[in-house]
């Protein structure tokens, strides 16, 4: 058995530039990224609280009193009559099934 020399592995010119600054290319994008991910979340989070609180604020005596003003005191014999109605309406239902547009299965073969 021949003992040939090894030639030296020819290598691209970007290992060196990665052998030299592994961590300018590796760790500072990942840093980076993980910086840039914060910020945008703590923005998000931010907005999310500041809709939540807006849907949710406190009623002022301004607003009270003009709700109460419109407000109207339920009359109980009316409520009673409203009630007797819709259950004469649920004794002569009629099932109608709904009309569907041509494009659309109405679940019939």
């Amino acid at each position: 058995m021949s003992y040939l020399p090894r030639r030296p592995l020819k290598r691209p010119p970007a290992y060196n530039i990665i052998k030299r600054h592994p961590f300018a290319l590796f760790g500072l994008p990942l840093i980076l990224s993980i910086v840039a991910g914060s910020y945008a979340l703590s923005h998000l989070t931010q907005t999310r609280y500041e809709v939540h609180s807006n849907k949710t604020r406190k009623v002022e005596k301004e607003e009270l009193l003009q709700m109460n003003k419109d407000r109207q005191v339920p009359n109980l014999q009316e409520e009673y009559w409203k009630l007797q109605l819709d259950k004469e309406q649920l004794d002569n239902w009629e099932n109608k099934r709904v009309e569907r547009t041509k494009d659309q299965f109405d679940g019939v073969l």
